[in-house]
């Protein structure tokens, strides 16, 4: 099934073949960013963890997976290194009972079955996938949870494709549950509508200065966070605390990924936005600061000098961005190793479909996207879900043991930030 432990590197199959010019059509290079994932100590996985409404048919997932997914070149492709040490693309045919896997569990009705798959999901990060077949599986557990009847566990290396590239892959195989023959629908932005009264010269005037004010802060800000961005790069480093990873820590240190996930709803999330005046990722982003406050606290004596230490603690989240162009390959991966070691957290948030979706006839109940593999002991990622927003909390085993007490601090701040809302919206009414 898979290939080592959690020790392995995952390396590239050599070849010995000389490509000529039709081959060379067919065996394209990978990408800097797909060859940044196979650098040591950076081998990371995504996952995306599925809840469904009914027990999984293999059979008819097993015909979709061939129908729709292998449609992908990199789904239906080797990762080969020729002899001059590039590594390329070789399509290469795929079979399917390869790539699904169906464990065989041993449940009993006294089983608590929510903790059944939880470690099942979390024994995967402690394993690769077979490099001698396409870098993709998907594990099928038809066992029915507190939030499923079955759960489904996709799981492909980063080279194959980033987060936004799963869910674009996940949209183009689902359909509405209400209209089969629909693909999902994603939010859009609305554009603001813009008064007729704002063409006199008075108002151009104002809102050209305004823009000029926008634009200085906004070259301030870009300023000081490219040399603090420097600065953790070298030396700059985030407060100790439960979260903080010990100096050297990588994959080899890594004892494996813990994956909780807790639901929202995010109708209360919208309504705490138009409270605040802010945007979904500001209260995303206030969820996840007042959670990690109460874990911190907790954990901490709060009296006299720990108290202020707590109160000072830096706490910052690291977000990828495309180096590759400024860096190379090299470059960015030194900086993608570093700078999640140096800050707190790794933080994501990704928009899903509108209303429920359905894969072969099977409605999802729940959608978890997240990954494994990355240099840092916590990383936090934020989906959405017809009216449901879940948070995908993911943990080193090592250095966060009590996980599940972490999930539910992210639901008490939603609650305490909801209730604020309620009562400052009650304030403003009276």
């Amino acid at each position: 099934m898979e290939s080592g432990g959690k020790n392995m590197v995952l390396k590239p199959i050599r070849t010995s073949k000389k490509l000529n010019d039709d081959d060379e059509e067919e065996a394209i290079l990978l990408s800097p960013g797909s060859r940044m994932f196979h650098e040591p100590n950076y081998n990371i996985h995504i996952v995306a963890i599925m809840g469904w409404k009914i027990p999984l048919d293999i059979n008819s997932l097993k015909a979709q997976l061939l129908s729709k997914l292998l449609k992908h070149p990199r789904f239906s492709s080797l990762q080969v290194m020729d002899e001059s040490g590039q590594m390329r693309w070789i399509p290469t045919t795929v079979n399917i009972d390869d790539h699904v896997i169906v464990p065989q569990l041993d449940v009993n009705n006294n089983m608590d079955t929510d903790k059944l798959v939880e470690q099942y999901i979390s024994n995967l990060s402690t394993t690769n996938i077979d490099i001698s077949k396409p870098l993709w599986d998907i594990h099928i557990l038809n066992v029915k949870t507190s939030h499923a009847e079955a759960t489904s566990i996709f799981r492909f290396h980063h080279s194959l494709g980033d987060g936004i590239a799963l869910m674009s892959l996940l949209l183009s195989c689902f359909r509405k549950t209400s209209d089969p023959t629909s693909l999902p629908t994603l939010a859009v932005s609305k554009n603001k509508s813009h008064s007729n009264n704002s063409k006199n010269i008075r108002s151009l005037i104002w809102q050209y200065i305004v823009k000029l004010c926008l634009f200085i802060r906004l070259l301030f800000n870009t300023v000081v966070d490219v040399l603090l961005f420097i600065a953790t790069a070298l030396f700059l480093k985030d407060s100790q605390s439960p979260f903080t990873v010990a100096k050297g820590f990588n994959n080899k240190h890594s004892t494996g990924q813990r994956f909780i996930y807790r639901n929202v709803s995010l109708d209360d999330i919208k309504f705490i936005k138009n409270a605040t005046n802010a945007t979904i990722n500001d209260v995303i982003l206030g969820i996840t600061q007042a959670a990690l406050s109460r874990y911190i606290n907790r954990k901490y004596d709060i009296e006299g000098k720990m108290k202020f230490s707590v109160e000072q603690m830096r706490c910052r989240a690291t977000v990828l961005v495309n180096l590759r162009p400024a860096l190379g390959v090299q470059g960015a991966t030194k900086f993608a190793k570093r700078v999640p070691s140096q800050t707190t957290l790794a933080f994501s948030n990704v928009a899903g479909p509108l209303e429920e979706v359905s894969f072969s006839g099977h409605p999802l109940a729940f959608l978890v996207p997240t990954c494994y593999g990355q240099p840092t002991g916590l990383m936090v990622h934020a989906c959405s879900y017809a009216k449901k927003l879940t948070f995908a909390i993911t943990v080193d085993e090592g250095m966060i043991s009590d996980s599940n007490q972490l999930g539910d601090d992210f639901v008490d701040s939603f609650i305490s930030i909801n209730e604020a809302a309620l009562s400052k919206f009650r304030t403003k009414v009276d």
